[in-house]
């Protein structure tokens, strides 16, 4: 039936070649003939093994292996490697691999007294039914710690190790063990169990270890120390007093609660779900060195505690779990049957089993995009550790919760799971829990706790249930993959954002999905638990069926929300009151104190009658009568046990205010204040810095928590501290009538300045950077601005502490920790919290400006800037905070006042008028003659429809236009329609219909419309994206299916207006659609507006005016609330209105607005006027919250769908606003916490306010003198404005009269004379009068010449001669040289060869000009005369290609030459240029009429790795220095070396060889790069647009940076560009 292996042997010859996994142990006995595989100390000896030759090997395991001495033969004690011991005979159906501890071998581990016979794994478990059919093996490593060796292995390496031999391990037929293609199960003692944990967690990122991690189904723990053990401590110190070893890094990792531990532990329990996970607890003490018998490990260190977990106790010692006497060992029997089950279940699953694991990549993207922080099952842990076995039971069996739980499969159910405080709701819920997972249930659940202020938000819940789900759900993960493609930030999001997009768009419309079991805990403690009920509606229409359960007390509020629970969802409730057998049976476990039976009867009955159903109160009550040591203790303790939880807690503050020592009652105090103040957990080290303790004068804090705060605080396993329940902080924060209180506002004050102390640490920022950060940094950078708002006012201590803070460089190191960390947005939160201090203090100061509120008023507006405008170069350089970004602050801020100044000699902003922040933050620009009528944003995506036919296409992050923009339909457009992730296009035509696929750009759907020609009113994208809907004012809903091959319109409903008496319903002149397609509005002439369900269709009602008015308005613009049927619309004459059809509710305020646009969570409405007012208000109330006010009508609005920025229309260009009141308003909704009863609305803090923007006229073209001190730019309305840089003047040289805008401009390189066109194509040549002549800035007209007659398109560049002689003007095919000395155009020549040309003086020749174009080089005379043609070897045979910048090294010998492609792609390339190929005068000229065969020249491509960095190179600076604009908006600066070290690429290289993405052009590397480009500065984000961006220069000889910006030119002076 079976059949033994034999250990698999390397063959002679065969050195090269993977053969065998096995190494070979010797192993003596030590004080016991049973010492094994243990956290024990045994005496072994020397690990010998054979030698592997593999280059796969991974380093840290071929470092584990080198370390062992060589041996041939294999020992009693068992092979090292993967070693198969036993397979059945007609193959088998899953692999069971036993792995043993610390100190053990593959062999003796699991054998017992180190018997050959009594190796169960194959004398045991092949008799066996079921095990028979799988195959068993071992792995073996060396655990010997008593060797002198290594002392740098770690659990990682051995987890290496067990991954490579289960990828490559052969049988001794030389052929693949083929691990991973059945079902896996691990057998682990020890630390084997960890070494397993790491392994599973290191083979999810590698794709080389996919199949093994796929096939890993079961893990059974015996003794596995999860969260370590004392012991490990003791054995290092014992190793490192001994001569023959050391002390070993794997045994250091055993320690409790290890850094290694805790990874290991936050890491697996991620991944853990999908395993069946069985773990087994010694439960007898360990004889260790000569009579001394401890108990190894607790149950606690031996159990996860994770949901579906089975633990079980064995009757044996650390060494004895893994080892049994025979067949009928109870141990054993015990093992076996686990095994046996989870080989059947195997079996029965193996064919219908979905679930597959999160690789970390999807696990890292789904939390990172979730905003998760904490696994769910960290709380889940806490309360199951609290279960006693025996308790709970009696749920099981109640009706109710049968009927919940198999209720029909398609129907959803509700049940309410309620009790008075500490009834053991909590500890009910942990039980339900590992129920449903092992009976296989798909369960997600969520403890809100009312002590951490992140989870009481129904955000939180939302975002944890989701991660859940995608854990066990492929199809549902998949669909949310695809989520950040919306740009959703879903930690900010509004819960009914997050419920409608994931849980009603993709959750319930999934098919052949089981039942989902939500259980939520703790609902009385939610900030608003009435926000669940309103979503439970919206159940009635999931195809998937639900299971919610919900754990809390019978508030008020919630028995009020139950009563509207509709009646589709079957709803019960069950109380938990009245089960005194659970109380029973947990007395009985937990009473240890010694007596006879019927005397702990009697205790365990008096206890539980005086209990009131309260579990805390017992758990107290027996704490305390487990410390009586006599009866007439007990009896004692019996009669002063008080009467309810009030009483025990007075007992309990008693106990603190009558401690004898003052010390002990003020560090109590403190530890008390801390913890009920804390907004979220502390851990006892955190608790330790928060306190400021010196611990070496604390012997033990953790006992400190426990003995001195009277049982108000605890300390869980996981070092957590907390109070005991959730009621004692309520007990302690009621007042002063208590023995012992805490007062709220002293109690934050103290956790503030406990903050700031921290967070001004000397030496911060380097531990910052060498990550050695202490673990209260963490909670005092997120949460010191909150105590701040609750703190007490009367102590002037906390505005001096908060002024020295924001004062001093402890500021900028805590936005650097922010930053570091990932949590930028916590400015925005802080700016909030700031904003409600400084309102707090002028309600108490009769002064409004008390000292110190400029400064924190100003404080507050700056981080809400500083994460706005810079929030891209944080994230990029934490750094930056320091020296880059406070000199980019207005003037006025804070910021710039404090650390700004201080920059100036490294890096300062001249140029610039705006003193202060303000709520632009771009502009977008569609170029002269381009006028928009409307504008959406979904995804990333910002669309502008531009009529007749065009559709601009701009990055919602960056501004910057996209390369496939813009999109041209053909014919006359009417509307456009994005879909929800920014992807798909539509775009509705006079007589077609498209739809665009944005990535690529190309149109892949065409569909004539309909043959009446209606004008489309509304259009929505629904069905995941494959259906248009569109309504039409012939009042017909018309659909076009994408999925279709040849798609047509197909009429969905037609509504048929009712005739209201005295009224005629003309044409419809406006529709909109709800979110879903499910409604309609539409509005007519001179006729109210109707809502329809479309869905029949039905009509809900008509919208009539609130007023009689004889003209009863036209709705010009509507927009339907994106989570409830409510309807906001504008009247013509500017009236705004919301309307309720169902309720007919209408409310209505003038506002005299044109345009409306509503966020995506519906909280915010912005409207837009005539005269460029633009203003938001709450939707809820109407109420106006903030104002600004720009140049020209506002045409067009959209939220972006954070939503933190608005886009507006006016006419040729949109701005991008990010006002504070948008960002402020949105961290409202994460950060709901009890402030709010305390300090008011955020309403009080945000008010109302209006920021003017002055008329802008755009720089179109601006140039720098290269003699320094002047340069010059000109405008859109044809300004040219000359300024002195040095003395900070300037003047208006020339003002067009018919504002024609400037198109050209340039200086000669004296810096005399400067030139520019406009766009009547008239050139303009001034001179600079000499200084010497006039005090003022002044110039003189030189000549004006029109060239409007040439029909050779516009003006492209202007080229002055390194003489100032003669000035080249250069259009599309044709160029001219004028003379500067008589004005007059000298010679002109026409060439096809000169088209889309960039025009260079040649650097080594001054009478020679250079021309790049994208079919070659020409070389002319200024006589314009052709001297030589020169082509680079990579442009040939190439088509649409553009050069668009030519830039020549200081020291003249190269040229740069940017070349990109003109048919919408990014494709570009740099080619690095000798200008020694490049003729001179001095050389062979041609003779007249003489032909010459073009030359072949060969450039230098610079390396696709900086070459990809860069959107604009700039300049060159000394060196050979490249400074360039990267794509992500830095200025950098890259070195080139010599162009002898670039060898040249072949001639006759392809387009492959510019295109980035080629996979061969990725690795070239032409360019020797001494060092990375460095990053110099960022650009702020209001900053970044595309013509701003285009337009960015270096003047070198000022060592300053130019960039465009609102109608004026910023100079950033630099010393690095020196």
């Amino acid at each position: 039936m079976f059949r033994k292996l034999s250990i698999f042997r390397k063959k002679d010859g065969d050195e090269g070649r993977l053969l065998r996994f096995h190494r070979t142990a010797r192993t003596l006995e030590l004080h016991s003939s049973d010492s094994s595989p243990s956290l024990i100390p045994s005496t072994v000896q020397e690990v010998q093994v054979e030698p592997i030759s593999d280059s796969h090997l991974s380093k840290s395991a071929a470092a584990v292996r080198s370390a062992q001495p060589r041996q041939g033969s294999e020992t009693e004690a068992g092979p090292l490697g993967l070693t198969v011991v036993y397979a059945p005979e007609n193959g088998y159906k899953a692999d069971i691999v036993f792995i043993h501890g610390l100190g053990g071998t593959s062999r003796w581990t699991w054998s017992k007294n180190k018997d050959p016979e009594l190796f169960w794994p194959l004398k045991f478990l092949p008799l066996e039914p079921d095990v028979c059919l799988a195959r068993i093996s071992t792995f073996g490593y060396n655990a010997n710690f008593r060797r002198a060796g290594s002392v740098s292995t770690t659990v990682l390496d051995f987890a290496k190790e067990l991954l490579f031999d289960l990828k490559y391990a052969k049988d001794e037929g030389k052929e693949d063990l083929g691990m991973g293609s059945v079902p896996l199960i691990f057998v682990a003692h020890s630390m084997g169990g960890l070494i397993v944990k790491e392994a599973y967690i290191q083979g999810q990122n590698d794709p080389e270890y996919e199949s093994i991690i796929k096939a890993i189904s079961a893990i059974i723990f015996l003794s596995t120390p999860h969260r370590g053990t004392h012991l490990a401590e003791t054995l290092n110190r014992i190793l490192q007093s001994t001569m023959i070893s050391n002390s070993k890094l794997y045994i250091s990792e055993l320690a409790k609660n290890s850094i290694t531990l805790q990874r290991l532990n936050e890491q697996f329990r991620h991944i853990a779900p999908r395993l069946d996970i069985v773990s087994f607890y010694e439960t007898q003490p360990t004889s260790i060195l000569l009579n001394a018998r401890v108990m190894v490990l607790e149950k606690d260190s031996s159990v996860l505690g994770y949901p579906g977990e089975t633990s079980k106790a064995l009757d044996a010692d650390h060494h004895g779990v893994c080892k049994y006497t025979s067949p009928n060992d109870p141990n054993y029997i015990t093992v076996r049957n686990v095994i046996i089950s989870l080989l059947r279940k195997i079996a029965s699953s193996s064919t219908s089993k979905e679930t597959t694991p999160l690789n970390r990549s999807e696990s890292h993207d789904l939390k990172s995009l979730l905003a998760i922080t904490e696994h769910p099952a960290i709380d889940y842990s806490f309360f199951r550790d609290q279960w006693a076995p025996g308790t709970c039971e009696w749920i099981l069996q109640n009706e109710d919760f049968i009927q919940w739980f198999q209720a029909p499969e398609s129907m959803s159910t509700l049940l309410f799971l309620n009790g008075k405080a500490a009834s053991g709701k909590s500890v009910l819920s942990s039980f339900l829990i590992n129920n449903l997972v092992e009976k296989g249930a798909c369960c997600q659940y969520f403890y809100i706790r009312f002590g951490d202020q992140k989870k009481r938000t129904l955000g939180a819940i939302l975002r944890a249930i989701v991660y859940q789900m995608a854990q066990m759900i492929p199809k549902f993960l998949a669909k949310l993959l695809e989520l950040p493609d919306e740009t959703i930030d879903y930690e900010t999001a509004d819960p009914r954002t997050i419920w409608d997009r994931i849980f009603r768009s993709i959750l319930f419309k999934m098919v052949d999905t089981g039942p989902l079991y939500w259980i939520i805990d703790g609902l009385d403690e939610a900030h608003d638990p009435r926000e669940i009920f309103k979503l439970l509606p919206d159940i009635s229409s999931s195809s998937v069926p639900l299971r919610i359960l919900l754990v809390g007390r019978r508030t008020p509020e919630i028995e009020s929300a139950l009563q509207k629970v509709p009646n589709t969802l079957s709803s019960k409730m069950i109380g938990v009151e009245g089960h005194t057998e659970d109380l029973d049976s947990y007395v009985r476990q937990e009473i240890t104190m010694p007596g006879d039976s019927d005397f702990k009867e009697s205790v365990v009955k008096r206890v539980v009658e005086g209990s009131q159903n309260n579990f805390l109160w017992v758990r107290l009550a027996v704490d305390k009568l487990n410390l009586c040591y006599r009866l007439a203790d007990v009896e004692l303790a019996l009669q002063e046990l008080p009467d309810g939880m009030e009483a025990l807690y007075d007992r309990m503050a008693s106990s603190i205010a009558q401690n004898p020592s003052p010390t002990n009652r003020e560090l109590a105090s403190s530890i008390l204040q801390f913890i009920t103040s804390s907004f979220s957990g502390l851990t006892i080290a955190g608790l330790s810095q928060a306190l400021n303790e010196d611990m070496s004068e604390l012997l033990d804090l953790k006992r400190s928590v426990v003995d001195l705060c009277g049982g108000f605080a605890t300390v869980d396993n996981g070092g957590n501290v907390t109070l005991i329940h959730h009621t004692a902080r309520e007990y302690l924060l009621r007042g002063n009538k208590q023995p012992f209180h805490i007062g709220p506002d002293h109690a934050h004050e103290s956790m503030f300045l406990s903050c700031m102390k921290c967070l001004m640490t000397i030496g911060l920022r380097s531990q910052i950077n060498r990550n050695q950060v202490s673990e209260f940094v963490d909670y005092a950078s997120s949460w010191w601005s909150s105590h701040l708002v609750l703190a007490s006012l009367s102590d002037d201590k906390v505005d001096e502490v908060l002024r020295k803070f924001l004062t001093s460089h402890w500021v900028l190191t805590w936005i650097h920790i922010l930053a570091a960390s990932k949590k930028q947005r916590i400015l925005i939160e802080t700016s909030r919290n700031l904003s409600k201090y400084c309102f707090r203090r002028r309600q108490l100061t009769a002064t409004p400006k008390a000292k110190g509120q400029q400064l924190f008023e100003s404080w507050s507006t700056d981080f809400v800037k500083v994460m706005g405008k810079f929030g891209a170069s944080l994230q990029q350089n934490p750094e930056s905070i320091y020296k880059l970004i406070p000199p980019f602050c207005p003037l006025n801020s804070s910021i710039y006042q404090l650390f700004g100044k201080a920059e100036a000699k490294h890096i300062a902003v001249l140029g610039v008028s705006t003193e202060s922040w303000d709520g632009s933050l771009a502009r977008i620009s569609l170029g002269s003659g381009r006028y928009a009528s409307s504008i959406t944003v979904s995804g990333a995506i910002v669309a502008v429809l531009a009529p007749p036919g065009s559709v601009f296409i701009y990055d919602s992050s960056t501004f910057e236009e996209a390369t496939i923009s813009p999109i041209e339909h053909g014919e006359r457009l009417y509307r456009m329609e994005l879909n929800k992730t920014g992807t798909l296009l539509a775009t509705y035509g006079y007589r077609t219909t498209r739809i665009w696929d944005i990535p690529t750009g190309n149109c892949t759907t065409s569909v004539d419309n309909p043959m009446s020609r209606p004008r489309p009113l509304t259009m929505l994208f629904e069905h995941n994206s494959t259906t248009l809907l569109v309504g039409a004012e012939d009042l017909r809903i018309r659909s076009l299916n994408m999925n279709q091959q040849s798609p047509t319109w197909q009429l969905v409903t037609e509504l048929g207006e009712p005739e209201l008496e005295g009224h005629f319903a003309h044409s419809s002149s406006y529709m909109a659609f709800n979110k879903d397609g499910t409604l309609v509005a539409v509005a007519y002439r001179s006729y109210p507006l109707s809502a329809w369900e479309l869905q029949g269709p039905v009509h809900i009602g008509h919208c009539w005016r609130k007023r009689e008015e004889t003209d009863r308005g036209d709705v010009i613009d509507a927009v339907w609330h994106p989570h409830s049927p409510e309807l906001l619309g504008l009247y013509t004459e500017g009236v705004l209105f919301k309307w309720r059809p169902y309720d007919d509710d209408i409310v209505e305020v003038a506002i005299g607005a044109s345009r409306l646009a509503i966020s995506g969570d519906g909280n915010l409405i912005a409207t837009g006027d005539v005269r460029g007012t633009v203003r938001i208000f709450a939707t809820s109330n109407l109420v106006l919250l903030h104002q600004l006010t720009a140049e020209d009508t506002v045409l067009g609005l959209a939220f972006s769908p954070d939503p933190k920025r608005i886009f507006d229309i006016r006419r040729d260009h949109g701005n991008v606003w990010e006002p504070n009141v948008l960002l402020k308003l949105t961290a409202e909704q994460i950060s709901q916490d009890e402030s709010r009863s305390e300090t008011g609305d955020l309403s009080r803090g945000l008010l109302a306010y209006s920021n003017s923007s002055r008329r802008i006229d755009s720089v179109t073209v601006f140039s720098a003198s290269p003699a320094g001190h002047l340069y010059s730019y000109g405008t859109v309305r044809g300004v040219v404005r000359l300024l002195d840089l040095r003395e900070e003047k300037s003047v208006d040289v020339h003002v067009s009269r018919g504002f024609l805008s400037i198109e050209q401009m340039s200086w000669s390189s004296d810096g005399r004379y400067f030139c520019f066109s406009d766009s009547a194509k008239r050139v303009f040549i001034m001179k600079v009068i000499d200084r010497a002549e006039t005090p003022e800035l002044a110039v003189e007209t030189v000549a004006e010449i029109s060239m409007n007659g040439m029909r050779n398109g516009p003006i492209t560049q202007f080229l002055f001669h390194p003489k100032s002689s003669h000035l080249l003007i250069s259009f599309d095919n044709f160029i001219r040289s004028v003379s500067l000395a008589s004005s007059l155009v000298e010679y002109s020549v026409e060439s096809e060869a000169f088209r889309y040309h960039r025009w260079i003086a040649h650097p080594q020749d001054p009478e020679l000009v250079i021309g790049f174009g994208p079919d070659g080089i020409q070389i002319l005379d200024w006589n314009l005369v052709e001297i030589r043609s020169v082509t680079p070897s990579l442009l040939r045979d190439l088509d649409c290609l553009s050069v668009d910048k030519v830039l020549v090294t200081q020291d003249r010998r190269h040229v740069l030459v940017q070349i990109s492609s003109r048919n919408h792609s990014k494709e570009q390339t740099l080619q690095y240029f000798k200008t020694s190929d490049f003729p001179t005068s001095s050389g062979d000229t041609p003779e007249t009429g003489e032909q010459r065969d073009q030359e072949v020249i060969s450039p230098v491509i610079l390396p696709y790795e900086v070459s990809s960095e860069v959107a604009f190179p700039l300049s060159f600076l000394s060196h050979n220095r490249l400074i360039f604009l990267s794509r992500d908006h830095s200025v950098c600066s890259w070195q080139l070396t010599d162009s002898k070290a670039m060898p040249t690429p072949r001639v006759g290289s392809s387009i492959a060889t510019m295109n980035p993405s080629c996979p061969t052009n990725r690795h070239k590397s032409s360019v020797v790069i001494r060092k990375p480009f460095k990053e110099l500065f960022w650009l702020p984000g209001d900053w970044i647009s595309k013509d701003s961006l285009s337009l960015c220069s270096i003047w070198e000889v000022e060592k300053c940076f130019l960039c465009p910006r609102n109608g004026e030119v910023a100079v950033v002076k630099c010393a690095a560009l020196a």
